[in-house]
């Protein structure tokens, strides 16, 4: 026979004083807060007539726009890699004068041979360097945490990329002027989504119109800027190493990463907006 009284009852006596004082402080903070508005992430956005005219024809005429566009725009690509790549030494020249982004195209020179396929040496390098930072992330903790996951997801990719070239290198069918052309039509792809994706989740809002397009040709300018000087870098690191690290940039650094980069520059615009404005 135990000696102590029995506790449960006492327990539960606690657990009803805890949940009875948890709800007085709920009642107190809705009553001193009886005035503060719904937090933006869960209220209900106000439509009307002249926001869904907005939501339907900025989209339209920013696309139609664009496409209209489209020669000039392969002309300022072309124009802008071919400096780069003048700069920089790069044996790659356009082959004709395009009109669209999907016949840009770039050859290597006459005296220049296409990257070769990556030898033993490049490979024995890259498996070691991807050892390396996988090794490193086991002592990543706290606020390193973010860092880890992404830099095991770029070394999961080339270890995959790495098992492809030891056992089928030969099968390999990507040049360094495929994935050139592929940065350039897919960052088009992008930019010409760029105002419907702004559509639902931004010309919604209860922003004037001014803001709106402001905003808009901002992001379209940088991405118009940006991609062809990153394509610009992917052929000056496939050139400098090997095709190994192609999958690399196409995977991580390609479409992914463009719409990674659209994310932030929506994220920031929206974080800068008054509450009122988006409610």
């Amino acid at each position: 026979m135990p000696l102590h009284t029995p506790t449960q009852p006492l327990r539960l006596q606690e657990r009803d004083a805890a949940f009875a004082t948890a709800a007085l402080a709920i009642e107190d903070a809705k009553a001193r807060h009886a005035s503060a508005r719904q937090h933006r992430a869960i209220c209900r956005l106000r439509i009307g007539p002249a926001l869904w005219l907005q939501v339907i024809l900025l989209p339209l005429i920013f696309c139609g726009l664009l496409i209209l566009a489209e020669p000039a725009l392969t002309n300022f690509w072309r124009n802008c890699i071919a400096f780069w790549f003048a700069r920089l030494d790069l044996p790659l020249q356009a082959t004709n004068p395009a009109a669209s982004i999907s016949t840009l195209h770039f050859d290597w020179r006459n005296d220049v041979v296409e990257a070769a396929i990556p030898g033993f040496s490049a490979r024995l390098t890259s498996m070691t360097l991807t050892l390396l930072v996988f090794a490193t992330t086991f002592g990543m903790q706290g606020r390193m945490v973010p860092l880890q996951y992404l830099l095991r997801i770029l070394c999961g990719v080339q270890a995959i990329a790495l098992l492809f070239f030891w056992y089928a290198p030969a099968q390999f069918p990507y040049t360094v002027s495929d994935h050139l052309q592929d940065v350039l039509t897919m960052g088009h792809i992008l930019i010409l989504a760029i105002p419907l994706m702004l559509a639902v989740g931004y010309y919604l809002l209860h922003l004037s119109l001014t803001v709106k397009v402001t905003h808009t040709l901002g992001i379209l300018g940088y991405f118009i800027v940006m991609i062809p000087h990153k394509a610009v870098l992917h052929t000056l690191i496939l050139y400098k190493t090997s095709v190994l690290y192609m999958p690399l940039l196409y995977v991580c650094f390609g479409a992914v990463f463009d719409v990674l980069l659209f994310v932030a520059l929506y994220s920031w615009l929206i974080s800068m907006l008054p509450q009122q404005d988006t409610q």
